[in-house]
């Protein structure tokens, strides 16, 4: 059931967000759908995986202060049910997309 609700409240933040990004731009909601949604899932997959870049710096200025070797962490991401759900609503709408504007990519 967490699960369930997790997934539902991720997809009304994206229907939430793409409203608001799409009525501030003056486009269609369809258009800016894809953007949405693969920056969301950017931001999920960036913010929830372990070690990269950012866990780098820190480990890096860390050391930097200390003088204490600290042990690197391998680059890891597990996937999330928010991510799942932020790049399916990506795919939806990339499909959603493509047959809307059909005319023009044929």
């Amino acid at each position: 059931m967490k699960h369930f609700i997790s997934c539902i409240v991720t997809v009304f933040l994206l229907l939430v967000i793409n409203f608001v990004v799409a009525n501030l731009l003056g486009v269609a909601f369809i258009d800016t759908s894809l953007f949405v949604g693969l920056i969301f899932a950017l931001t999920i997959r960036f913010f929830t995986s372990k070690g990269g870049l950012s866990s780098n710096m820190v480990r890096m200025q860390a050391q930097a202060m200390t003088g204490i070797k600290v042990e690197e962490e391998k680059a890891t991401f597990k996937p999330s049910y928010p991510y799942y759900t932020a790049v399916i609503y990506t795919l939806v709408s990339f499909i959603s997309i493509f047959v809307y504007y059909k005319d023009y990519f044929i």
